[in-house]
């Protein structure tokens, strides 16, 4: 199941590009622009995009939103709830469930959202199959157009993405056998430097052997502080 999302009339370069990116880090990459009034490729767009500008670079752009949506199957309207309109509102919570419902029957979406303004014409919403709202505690204030599409896109992307357990620090790779023999050596010359009773050195040194490199390194650090300030309490003493 494909999903595009459009963006209708956007107004500011920044939000097309924070859209942008928003898009790429849940996943989805297919953007259509129907009249922008932004510049969707400045360097505001651009720089707003952050690791994610092909997704700006690729973007197609239509004269009408009828002629975005053609070669989808569903076309989701993302409106605010309006009280002084009848319609039939479904959450954004509930959507997910509802395109897994329909199944093989749905080979792409389109996720439709407004200008900054005033949001998605009367004309445009009609050409749309769902309306899609993202429940708010209040009314105002709402979601500006790029946190909207964060929140459909983290939404639809619930299931196939994951938390980042990587370790992406510059000292997360492994630590040389070498260079942790040294350390476990000298920590374990700290460890009764201070007099850290017997029955705690295994426990203390085994929790050492789960450590990475990054945690590693700090500790490095501190026992190299520890026997600094070791070395000159000693040399105080001895001194007259």
């Amino acid at each position: 199941m494909e999903i595009i999302f459009i963006l209708v009339e956007p107004e500011e370069a920044e939000n097309v590009g924070a859209a942008a990116r928003a898009m790429h880090t849940m996943g989805y990459n297919t953007l259509r622009l129907v009249r922008p009034k932004a510049d969707y490729r400045s360097e505001k767009a651009l720089a707003l995009a952050h690791g994610s500008q092909h997704v700006l670079e690729t973007a197609q752009v239509h004269d009408s939103l009828a002629t975005a949506i053609q070669d989808c199957d569903l076309a989701c309207a993302a409106t605010a709830r309006h009280r002084y309109e009848k319609h039939h509102y479904t959450s954004v919570r509930q959507l997910p469930d509802y395109l897994q419902a329909k199944g093989e029957w749905l080979h792409r979406i389109a996720i439709v959202f407004g200008s900054e303004r005033s949001g998605l014409k009367s004309a445009d919403i009609d050409v749309c199959d769902l309306l899609v709202t993202i429940p708010q505690h209040q009314l105002q204030p709402s979601l500006n157009l790029a946190q909207a599409v964060m929140v459909f896109s983290y939404v639809l992307s619930a299931e196939q993405t994951q938390v980042q357990i990587t370790d992406q620090r510059l000292n997360s790779e492994p630590m040389p056998s070498a260079e942790y023999a040294s350390l476990k050596r000298l920590l374990q010359q700290l460890i009764v430097r201070v007099g850290l009773p017997e029955r705690y050195q295994g426990y203390v040194l085994r929790g050492v052997a789960r450590l990475g490199r990054e945690d590693l390194y700090v500790l490095h650090k501190l026992r190299a502080a520890f026997d600094h300030a070791l070395d000159r309490a000693a040399i105080g003493k001895e001194t007259p």
